[in-house]
C-alpha cells in the first residue's frame, strides 16, 4: 500500500516505523528540519520537508495514487485540512488525529465524514482507557478485551509461590477455555510456548481466554487480591484529564487526586472535573507527595508527559509502598529503567496509536490489533471471510508459520480454545498471537481471495468506528 503520513512527531514516527517494517510504501510529510532528519537517518521511508496541509505538497507525496493518508500532527486543524484535501484526490481511507473533542465530539456541527475523515484517533484517550482497565484489574500489567469483551488477554508476572511454576503447560489446571499464549522471562526472551514449555518464577505470561474465567485467575497465580479505590494521578496533561473523566464516570467508586505543577492548567482542570481533587504542586517533590498522603494511595499513575519525571514519580511511589504503579512511557529507550525498578505496568500512547492504524493496512479482516508493551508480539482479532484459504480446514492443516498461534475462537457467541483438530469456519472470530516477523503473513491464510473485496469489507466496518 502507498501511505502518506502527515506529521513527524512521536505518533507519526511510531506509525511510520511500524508500517515500514511491514514493507508498506510510506511517505512522511514533516515541516520541521530536525524531525525530518530523524526519519531520513533511521527509517526506510521517503521524507518531504514541508507543510502537509498543502495540496501541491501532497501531490509531490503521491496523493493521487495513495491508498491511505494518516494525519497525526500536533495541530488538529492541519490534520483536518490534510484529510479534506486527501478526499478531493479520492484517497480511500483517511485517518485523523484530533485532540479537541469540539471537532469530532457530539457537540461538533460537522461530522468527521463531512470533514473528509474516515477514522478519528485520539492516542491520549486510548491510553487513558488502557490505564482504566488496569485499575479495574490491578493484578495484571496488561489487559486487552476482544470480541466485545467475551475474550480477555492478561499479562501477569508470576510470583515465586504460584502453583503454575515448574509444571509443563499441558498439565496446568487452567480449564478448557484458557491458554498461555506467550511467555517473557526476566531477561526479555519471549516465546510463544508449546505444551511442554515450563513457567518459571518471575516470568511474565500472557493468558488468553473466556473473560469470566480469567477474572478469577489470581488464586492460581498466588497474587494478592487487590481492589483500587484511592488513586493519585501525577500530571495534568491530556492523558491525566481523560483518565480522571473515565474514573469519575466509572460504576466502581474511585477517590481521585490529580497533582499538576502549572497553575493555569490546574484552574482549567478544576472547571472541567467534577469529582476529582485537583492540587497544584511538583510531582517530584517528596514533601508534596507526603503532605497529600500518597502513601495511602492504592494506585499511582505517572502521566506527566515527561519520562524522567514519570520515573522519579514512580520511584517515590514505590518508596511510599504503593502497590499498583502505572507509568506513561513516551520514549521506548526508558523501558529498561522501569524494568529495573520492578514496574511493569507501562502505557505507550504512540505505540497504541500505531497498533490501531496498523490494522487498517492489513488485507485480512482485522477487527482489533494490539502490540505488547515490549513489542515482542502482536495480538489480532480477525473475522474469517467465506473465501479465506483456511475455511473448512483443521488448524493442523492450515500450515500456520512458527510463531503464530490461534488462542481462541468465538463462534455463535461461545468462546473456545482450539486444538489442532478444530475446523475453521467462515465468520469465526479468531484471536491470534504472533511474533512481529510472521504477523504480516496473516493475510496468506485469513484474507479474502479478492484484495479489493477485502479492502472494501474492512473499510466499511472501520468507517463506523467513531474513535480508536
Amino acid at each position: 500500500m502507498h501511505i502518506i503520513v502527515v506529521g513527524g512527531g512521536g505518533v507519526g514516527y511510531e506509525v511510520a516505523r511500524n508500517l515500514s517494517e511491514k514493507q508498506q510504501d510510506v511517505v512522511v510529510v514533516e515541516k520541521s528540519e530536525i524531525k525530518a532528519r530523524r526519519f531520513r537517518e533511521s527509517l526506510d521511508v521517503m521524507v518531504i520537508e514541508d507543510n502537509g496541509a498543502n495540496a501541491a505538497v501532497l501531490e509531490q507525496a503521491g496523493i493521487k495514487t495513495a491508498n491511505m493518508l494518516i494525519a497525526v500532527t500536533q495541530v488538529d486543524e492541519v490534520n483536518i485540512i490534510a484529510c479534506m484535501l486527501a478526499k478531493q484526490f479520492d484517497v480511500p481511507i483517511t485517518v485523523c488525529r484530533i485532540r479537541n473533542s469540539g471537532y469530532a465530539g457530539g457537540s461538533s456541527i460537522l461530522t468527521p465524514k463531512q470533514l473528509g475523515i474516515d477514522i478519528v484517533i485520539n492516542p491520549e484517550r486510548v491510553a487513558a482507557m488502557e490505564i482504566s482497565k488496569m485499575l479495574h484489574f490491578p493484578e495484571a500489567s496488561e489487559v486487552e478485551y476482544f470480541n466485545q469483551g467475551k475474550v480477555m488477554m492478561l499479562g501477569v508476572t508470576v510470583g515465586s509461590e504460584a502453583d503454575i511454576t515448574g509444571v509443563p503447560l499441558y498439565k496446568l489446571p487452567l480449564g478448557p477455555d484458557c491458554i498461555v499464549v506467550g511467555i517473557s522471562d526476566p531477561d526479555g526472551k519471549f516465546i510463544i510456548p508449546s505444551g511442554r514449555d515450563v513457567i518459571q518464577p518471575g516470568d511474565k505470561i500472557y493468558l488468553l481466554g473466556d473473560t469470566r474465567t480469567l477474572k478469577d485467575v489470581s488464586s492460581l497465580l498466588h497474587h494478592e487480591q487487590m481492589r483500587v479505590n484511592q488513586v493519585t494521578i501525577l500530571g495534568g496533561g491530556m492523558i491525566a484529564y481523560q483518565l480522571a473523566r473515565l474514573l469519575e464516570e466509572s460504576r466502581q467508586p474511585f477517590n481521585v487526586k490529580l497533582i499538576e505543577k502549572d497553575e493555569s492548567r490546574c484552574e482549567g482542570l478544576c472547571r472541567d472535573l467534577k469529582k476529582t481533587l485537583v492540587l497544584q504542586g511538583d510531582t517530584n517533590e517528596i514533601a508534596m507527595l507526603k503532605e497529600e498522603d500518597t502513601d495511602q494511595a492504592d494506585a499511582v499513575i505517572a502521566a506527566t508527559g515527561d519520562d524522567r519525571s514519570n520515573i522519579v514519580g514512580a520511584l517515590l511511589a514505590r518508596q511510599f509502598g504503593v502497590k499498583k504503579i502505572i507509568c506513561e512511557v513516551m520514549k521506548p529507550q526508558y523501558v529498561p529503567v522501569y524494568n529495573t525498578l520492578g514496574i511493569d505496568s507501562l502505557i505507550n500512547p504512540r505505540l497504541m496509536a500505531a497498533a490501531q492504524i496498523n490494522r487498517l493496512t492489513r488485507r485480512e479482516d482485522v477487527v482489533a490489533l494490539s502490540i505488547l508493551q515490549d513489542e515482542k508480539a502482536e495480538v489480532s482479532e480477525i473475522v474469517i471471510p467465506e473465501t479465506a484459504k483456511v475455511v473448512g480446514k483443521r488448524i493442523a492443516e492450515a500450515h500456520l508459520p512458527r510463531g503464530m498461534l490461534i488462542g481462541s475462537i468465538v463462534r455463535s457467541d461461545q468462546v473456545m480454545v482450539p486444538n489442532g483438530d478444530t475446523i475453521l469456519k467462515s465468520g469465526d472470530h479468531l484471536v491470534i498471537f504472533a511474533v512481529p516477523k510472521v504477523s504480516s503473513r496473516l493475510d496468506r491464510h485469513f484474507a479474502t481471495n479478492g484484495t479489493a473485496e477485502g479492502r472494501e469489507s474492512l473499510r466499511s466496518k472501520l468507517i463506523n468506528i467513531e474513535e480508536v
